[in-house]
């Protein structure tokens, strides 16, 4: 029985994927590779033509000529289940499968979760080994999806409610506005007549008034978003954590390995700015050093010049006295 369950699982996963092929011939050559594709799966799978062709006529509801894999597996197991009823050996894991399939779908999990093999092996499992811990499963799944659903729906009312007040408070800033550039028109004509500095001080009075009012509207709209933001995450956090904790911790560590490429850049960029600086300041105490040394030759020029002039004078008095 077990040999027997093995070789059909494996009939069935290729001709699942034998059915989720795209068809990319030609329209002449459709209809041959639908023949050869019906004859390949009348030899691997335990089903007549008739049976096969009530298969596909049943579940391919989009009529875009292929059919994905739950839609297969869900309509071989009824096609098995009927075969059964012939004299055919049916496979407990599909029917397993099958159970758990229904079972989802009553419970409005199969639009809910990504992948049901991890799921469906765990129900099988436990069908098989502990029928007292599978009813414990299906309570487990039904309050989870329950409490997603509810997540669903109250993310969806708080976006709704976010969606009005966001409405409201345009509605209100236009009339603020509005309100705010006919005081402004009214002041500036009273102005224009006389300057009155306590209608002036009123009117800032009521703008700052108004801008508190805006203030308090735009901290009314912070927190919605605040929360509308935690639902989302809760949301998020409960999936993630019913499919897999792997992507998480791969966008953790690549922004981690993004955030020291970061650093490193901000470092090598600080330390060029550094080594300009300091060569720019090496110029300029290279030039300073310069013009000092220029100012110094220049003044013992300026002396040397002066103690010649003082030698000399006193010898032109003797040569030629007054």
């Amino acid at each position: 029985r077990a040999a027997y369950t093995q070789k059909q699982n494996k009939r069935k996963n290729q001709t699942t994927g034998k059915i989720r092929e795209n068809k990319t011939n030609r329209p002449g050559e459709e209809e041959e590779d639908q023949v050869r594709r019906r004859r390949r799966l009348e030899g691997e799978v335990p089903l007549s033509p008739e049976q096969l062709e009530t298969v596909f006529e049943s579940l391919d509801r989009q009529g875009n000529g292929f059919l994905t894999p739950l839609e297969f597996n869900t309509g071989l197991g009824q096609c098995i289940s009927v075969a059964d009823c012939d004299g055919h050996t049916v496979s407990s894991h599909d029917a397993a499968a099958l159970r758990f399939a229904n079972t989802l779908s009553e419970l409005g999990g199969d639009r809910l979760f990504r992948s049901h093999a991890e799921l469906c092996s765990l129900w099988c499992e436990l069908e098989k080994d502990s029928p007292a811990l599978l009813a414990l499963l299906e309570e487990v799944l039904a309050q989870a999806l329950s409490d997603l659903q509810d997540s669903i729906r109250e993310k969806d009312s708080l976006e709704q409610a976010l969606h009005r007040r966001e409405a409201e408070h345009d509605q209100m800033i236009r009339s603020l506005y509005e309100e705010m550039e006919n005081q402004i028109k009214e002041e500036r004509d009273k102005q224009a007549d006389s300057c009155n500095r306590c209608d002036c001080a009123q009117m800032e009075n009521r703008m700052r008034q108004m801008s508190h009012d805006q203030s308090k509207v735009k901290e009314q709209n912070q927190q919605l978003h605040k929360a509308t933001a935690q639902l989302q995450e809760q949301l998020e956090n409960s999936q993630q954590h019913l499919q897999t904790a792997l992507n998480q911790l791969s966008l953790l560590q690549d922004m981690a390995d993004q955030e020291a490429q970061t650093k490193h850049r901000n470092v090598l960029k600080v330390s060029r700015n550094m080594q300009k600086e300091k060569d720019s300041l090496m110029r300029q105490l290279e030039l300073l050093r310069d013009m000092n040394k220029r100012l110094r030759d220049e003044k013992d020029a300026r002396l040397e010049t002066q103690r010649r002039v003082i030698h000399r004078r006193p010898m032109t008095q003797y040569l030629y006295p007054p």
